[in-house]
């Protein structure tokens, strides 16, 4: 099974890379912003995507500025987030479906499903956070904070084995090349103090879809305990 690329446009006239595997029901994976590629993901993280796609109509995209999306355009507010994703479900036709948000993309699929309850039959949001306080005092984010202008490879390998610490050094490197692959080091720069205003701790009690939230215990960037709020 190889995903089918295709591309989708924003009412911004941002060209949106996404991509669709598998039959059946519609699952609808969001993007971290600023760290995605359609293409060199369902590689990456074929022991996830690849599993899905057998059971689901899987559809995933790239946010802009990263990926096969457009390059330039690198604007990661909220608003442009969610224009990404109208363009995306608008090309694909669907109309009901399941919304999965990983880490940074958490608070847009919150601020999506509150906008259209009518459409996210389920939400499903893994490792995320509502407001970006939640970790911006932590000492990871803050190392984070004063590496990222320094080389971009050297800043990517430490992201990967240093600061995120994956088990698998293998994965670790791969995962390294995998962020080169996904974006330039300017538009990381310029993705980093969009997400710190992205605030949706009042949304919450908005929320009126299904809603599973998964956390891994073990992450050092985001204690359980935001999860839990």
């Amino acid at each position: 099974m190889e995903p089918r690329i295709q591309y989708a446009k924003t009412s911004d006239g941002v060209s949106i890379a996404y991509a669709t595997a598998g039959e059946g029901k519609p699952l609808v994976m969001m993007p971290v912003p600023a760290c995605s590629h359609v293409e060199r993901g369902w590689e990456v993280f074929a022991s996830l995507w690849q599993p899905l796609a057998q059971a689901f109509r899987l559809v995933w995209y790239d946010s802009r500025g990263s990926g096969l999306s457009d390059r330039e355009a690198i604007d990661f507010s909220m608003d442009a987030m969610i224009r990404d994703l109208e363009a995306v479900l608008e090309r694909t036709g669907l109309e009901s479906f399941p919304l999965c948000g990983f880490v940074d993309s958490v608070p847009i699929a919150v601020t999506y499903a509150v906008s259209h309850p009518e459409r996210v039959s389920h939400l499903i949001l893994c490792d995320g956070w509502a407001k970006f306080a939640d970790y911006a005092q932590l000492p990871v984010y803050q190392t984070e904070a004063t590496l990222r202008a320094l080389d971009w490879v050297l800043f990517t390998e430490t992201f990967a084995q240093v600061l995120w610490r994956f088990e698998d050094p293998a994965f670790s490197r791969q995962f390294a090349e995998f962020m080169r692959a996904c974006v330039e080091q300017d538009a990381w720069q310029a993705a980093q103090p969009a997400l710190e205003g992205y605030d949706v701790s009042t949304l919450l009690a908005r929320v009126s879809d299904p809603t599973l939230v998964v956390h891994n215990r073990n992450n050092r960037w985001l204690p359980v305990q935001v999860a839990q709020r």
